[in-house]
């Protein structure tokens, strides 16, 4: 027959106090205490192996209680009227489900779902039969499902289309942003987010020829561009960091090693023309760099 838990700790009670009360008769009758020797190896043994086991047992009962892996509802459950689309995690945990359960109902709806009817949400991950037929009487939606024509309909009237420059209209290379740029034809929001990133990192745009640079651009890209005079940004070269000289599309690792090399040998550059034998600059990159550095 197997103990209860209750019943197995009442033994080891009942054995303690047992115990305490031979040890004082002994000690009045014969004038000392029990000794050591009087309980054997192989009963202490034993009472270690009972008292790991009771140990044991009760951390699996708190480990399924702080999991939630107990087959019945929580002792603090209630049933009421609620919409699974629109409790929070309070009311998960009121209606009786496991802190897990509550997690995985909010991660589902944060992530676009959504249960269009009472019968849907028997679908969520982890809700036992059991729990949803508790559950489905008092389940309640308070807003009308969306269908997917509507809700298309809706995405558009939320985010509607960029509209685009007719043939003869133009915006401005350099003083546009990524939103004046999504309204040349073809041109989306990563191919206007990289004509800007570009022209950051080179300092400005000195002509329309320089998008030719970059790649998978519309064909037609410079019909709907004009050129604006701006102030270029221009680099200190005797001052600046390897970090900055490397980030210029202009220049690749090796010429910015030379640069550096060459000021620390030399001293500071002049001009490009301190550079112009040497062989890891061509004409063509001492033209196009010009307009980026100052000295």
């Amino acid at each position: 027959m197997r103990l209860s838990r209750a019943d197995r700790i009442g033994i080891v009670v009942f054995s303690l106090m047992m115990t305490i009360g031979l040890a004082v008769v002994g000690y009045f009758v014969w004038g000392k205490a029990p000794t050591a020797c009087e309980v054997s190896a192989e009963e202490e043994r034993q009472m270690a192996l009972f008292d790991a086991q009771v140990r044991h047992e009760d951390s699996i009962q708190r480990h399924k209680h702080a999991s939630g892996n107990a087959d019945t509802p929580l002792p603090t459950s209630e049933l009421f009227p609620f919409d699974p689309n629109t409790a929070d995690y309070a009311t998960f945990l009121r209606l009786g489900l496991r802190p897990w359960q509550a997690k995985n109902a909010l991660k589902y709806r944060s992530k676009g779902g959504r249960w269009r009817s009472p019968d849907d949400f028997q679908r969520l991950y982890g809700l036992s039969q059991a729990d949803f037929l508790r559950l489905r009487p008092y389940i309640v939606m308070t807003e009308s499902p969306v269908s997917h024509k509507s809700s298309a309909l809706n995405d558009t009237l939320r985010y509607p289309r960029t509209p685009k420059l007719s043939e003869g209209q133009t915006v401005p290379l350099n003083a546009s942003d990524t939103t004046a740029l999504k309204f040349i034809p073809g041109v989306g929001s990563y191919t206007a987010a990289k004509i800007v990133r570009y022209r950051e990192r080179l300092g400005g745009f000195v002509s329309k020829a320089q998008l030719n640079d970059l790649p998978d651009l519309p064909p037609d890209i410079h019909r709907y561009l004009h050129f604006d005079a701006t102030d270029i940004h221009r680099i200190p070269i005797n001052r600046a960091t390897f970090k900055e000289l490397i980030r210029h599309p202009y220049l690749n690792y090796e010429q910015v090693k030379a640069i550096v090399t060459h000021i620390r040998n030399y001293g500071s550059l002049r001009s490009w023309h301190d550079l112009q034998y040497n062989a890891l600059f061509s004409e063509k990159d001492l033209q196009r760099l010009a307009p980026y550095f100052e000295f």
